[in-house]
């Protein structure tokens, strides 16, 4: 168990507490080996506390995903005008997202999260329709809402995304894993851009015989 400085105080503070202990055991223990009276002695507070906030297990983990240490909540944070800062949407999605999982503090949290909806039935569902209504949300304001394919672009973009976070952060593939951030961000924005490019369309299949 981690040291605690003590129980916080009020009600806000109590539910981020016990919210905290719950991610950390999701990726100790994974979510099916995780109960509710292992997260509120975690947390130091009686298990009747957890039910008060949360009602159950699986309303601590949809809290989780919804919470700011989700991995998709980056997708509903996109500036309205690209044009005004200089920067492309690539190199500010790629950034804003990766540096979620390049801080220690919230990097834990979403691996617990990204482990715990990707092992377990009973939670898949939660973050599945999360990251996609994330995406969907993201794809209404990108720069190319107004194409009858943005949704599509969007969900592509993110799983590209996705997919390398988890390769560099949770299953720490190398070369990515050992790459200075910087040089991370210098080649996975260049395939983004071209997955965002407008020029970009599905091929088509040859014609049979």
């Amino acid at each position: 168990m981690r040291a605690r400085s003590g129980r916080r105080p009020g009600d806000s503070g109590t539910r981020e507490q016990i919210l905290e202990s719950a991610l950390q055991l999701f990726a100790d223990r994974g979510y099916a080996r995780t109960t509710i009276r292992a997260i509120a002695e975690d947390a130091q507070v009686d298990p009747a506390l957890v039910h008060h906030f949360f009602d159950n297990k699986e309303g601590v983990f949809d809290a989780a995903v919804n919470s700011p240490l989700s991995v998709s909540s980056v997708f509903d944070e996109m500036p309205p005008s690209m044009e005004e800062t200089g920067t492309s949407e690539a190199s500010w999605l790629a950034r804003a997202y990766l540096t979620f999982w390049e801080n220690e503090e919230t990097r834990h949290g979403m691996t617990a999260i990204y482990r715990a909806g990707l092992a377990d039935s009973a939670t898949s569902e939660t973050l599945r329709a999360r990251v996609e209504a994330s995406t969907k949300s993201w794809a209404a304001s990108s720069g190319y809402k107004d194409r009858p394919d943005a949704e599509t672009r969007a969900a592509l973009a993110s799983g590209h995304l996705v997919g390398l976070a988890l390769m560099r952060y949770v299953l720490k593939i190398h070369p990515l894993a050992s790459m200075d951030f910087e040089e991370f961000l210098a080649w996975v924005v260049p395939a983004l851009e071209q997955r965002l490019s407008s020029e970009l369309e599905p091929r088509t299949a040859p014609a049979q015989d």
